[in-house]
């Protein structure tokens, strides 16, 4: 316990603090904490209640200063610190609240409750195997804490493993009746058995739980939307789908407010590249180095338009190594690719400089455990698309696999399905935003085929679920490797496979054609967008009805 000045007095107003939390009155406790502070007494809880307080009202900015105030006399108090944590994770500040509780559990390594609030705050930055981790070590320390319990339970429920799913969730419901994430992973079993009814039962009075976070409004309302869905009410599931992103946009608009949007970037670069003469984007023939790889492809796009399937199938096949969604090129994009002199260095960039970018990229990918030695090897990141001018000058001599998918069948599942929020992700959770990044994506996909000398293929999903073998092989033709049937085994692939994509889960299943034409059943709700996705409608020779 830190030293205190005036310390009966101090004790007492600590007292009296106590006793206003447990008649949970942050008001009453909060006025007695300036009144002591006002009278030049000193302890930790007299910033702690005065931050909950201001948490409370959500003055997140505020309640993070009066801990770091705290903290600047109190650097050691391991309660200060998961107050930090806490309000940096409420204000998706993740690394560093990720470092705040770091800093609690080095100085009180025996804490299940701060390794549960670090797991929290890993899984909200995407880096799930290590949330699970610190959710384990939080369970040994505390048996009994709902939060690891219920994180591991929809942990189990997401990988299917859902006996392992009930078995914990039951425990977390028997300390915690309305646990939320509890409910999620039992929700999570009943939709992989389309008990569809049972889901909705189970997460429609969660859903008009006014305490309940942005972040759980956004997953039960996308779950309960997956029910409505299997029940064919499909404008209600539109509407709790529309509710999940509305949620999970308020959540993260302090992330993005005041930077460029990733439809205003895209903008630039078709802008640009539409201008730019084709003869700036030749390359030297002395570049193919693939750091012992056979030959090399990127697999690109647009999210939620088949590129999980093929990739697992191309990672079945014993001459082909596969990279799925790690992006090697984001230093080298954001140095070149987010302003026009950016674009124009990397328009004009010698050998010298393009062989040092090669070598990071080639290192990145060894570094990822891919073996790409006497192999085809596959980059998959469908959004790489906006880098192809970089993948050009870096690798000219690759090979593009270009996924194409009905294009409102793309923008309605980029509309419904929940990922990791990143300023892609972010446009997602806006139906006409969806619209427009895929318009000026596809775009750019059209400038840069046209311009650089990239050999490109398009690959249609349809096509591939309709006739495996047949896309398959036609595939496996462009890619200059032979035909091999364990490409059929992709299901198997996938269930050993660490699967970064929301497509995890139907890839695992096999091949699956409810995703075919599935924007019929979603016409009124996707209406607004038709027209600017009617050129690319016609242009992939989809049906118009």
């Amino acid at each position: 316990m830190p030293q205190t000045s005036g310390t009966s007095t101090a004790a007492e107003a600590v007292r009296a603090i106590a006793d206003a939390v447990r008649r949970e009155d942050l008001r009453e406790a909060s006025a007695l904490a300036d009144r002591a502070l006002a009278q030049g007494l000193a302890h930790p809880v007299f910033f702690s209640v005065r931050a909950m307080w201001l948490e409370r009202e959500g003055r997140e900015d505020d309640a993070l200063t009066a801990y770091e105030q705290a903290r600047a006399r109190w650097p050691n108090d391991s309660g200060i610190l998961n107050g930090i944590g806490l309000c940096l994770t409420r204000l998706l500040r993740l690394e560093e609240a990720i470092e705040s509780f770091d800093a609690a559990i080095a100085i009180a390594p025996n804490n299940g409750a701060t390794h549960q609030r670090r797991a929290t705050a890993l899984g909200l930055a995407g880096r799930a195997l290590e949330a699970e981790e610190a959710s384990r070590r939080a369970l040994e320390l505390q048996p009994d804490n709902v939060d690891a319990l219920a994180s591991l339970a929809a942990t189990a429920a997401r990988r299917s493993e859902f006996a392992a799913a009930k078995n914990l969730a039951a425990r977390a419901l028997e300390v915690d009746p309305g646990n939320a994430t509890a409910h999620v992973a039992l929700a999570l079993a009943d939709l992989a058995r389309d008990q569809f009814a049972a889901v909705e039962h189970r997460l429609a009075p969660l859903a008009d739980d006014a305490g309940l976070s942005l972040h759980g409004r956004s997953v039960i309302h996308a779950l309960l939307g997956d029910a409505l869905d299997g029940q064919h009410r499909y404008g209600e599931a539109f509407a709790a789908y529309a509710e999940a992103n509305a949620a999970n946009r308020k959540l993260h608009a302090p992330r993005f407010r005041g930077h460029p949007g990733a439809v205003d970037q895209v903008e630039r670069l078709v802008a640009y590249m539409d201008a730019s003469p084709a003869e700036r984007w030749c390359a030297s023939p002395a570049v193919r180095v693939r750091q012992g790889a056979r030959t090399h492809a990127f697999l690109l796009g647009f999210h939620r338009s088949g590129t999980t399937l093929l990739e697992q199938a191309l990672e079945s096949h014993p001459g082909i190594a596969t990279l799925d969604e790690r992006d090697f090129l984001g230093e080298a994009s954001e140095r070149y690719l987010t302003s026009v002199s950016g674009l124009d260095r990397l328009a004009s960039a010698g050998d010298a400089e393009l062989d040092r970018i090669r070598a990071a990229y080639w290192q990145n990918v060894c570094a990822a455990d891919v073996e790409v030695a006497g192999n085809l090897f596959v980059d998959k990141l469908p959004f790489n698309t906006i880098k192809l001018p970089l993948i050009a000058k870096l690798f000219p001599d690759a090979k593009v696999l270009f996924a194409i998918r009905d294009p409102r069948d793309v923008v309605l599942s980029c509309f419904r399905r929940q990922f990791d929020v990143d300023i892609v992700k972010y446009e997602f959770l806006d139906l006409p935003s969806t619209a427009r990044l895929y318009d000026r994506t596809m775009r750019l996909g059209e400038i840069c085929r046209e311009k650089l000398p990239l050999a490109f293929f398009e690959h249609r999903y349809e096509d591939f679920v309709g006739d495996f073998d047949g896309r398959a092989n036609a595939v496996c033709a462009f890619l200059g490797v032979p035909w091999n049937a364990s490409m059929r085994d992709f299901p198997a692939t996938a269930h050993k496979s660490d699967i970064r994509s929301p497509s995890a889960d139907q890839v695992r299943r096999g091949l699956y054609g409810e995703g075919v034409g599935r924007w019929r059943h979603y016409r009124t709700g996707i209406r607004p967008v038709l027209s600017l996705l009617q050129p690319w409608i016609a242009r992939f020779d989809y049906p118009k009805q």
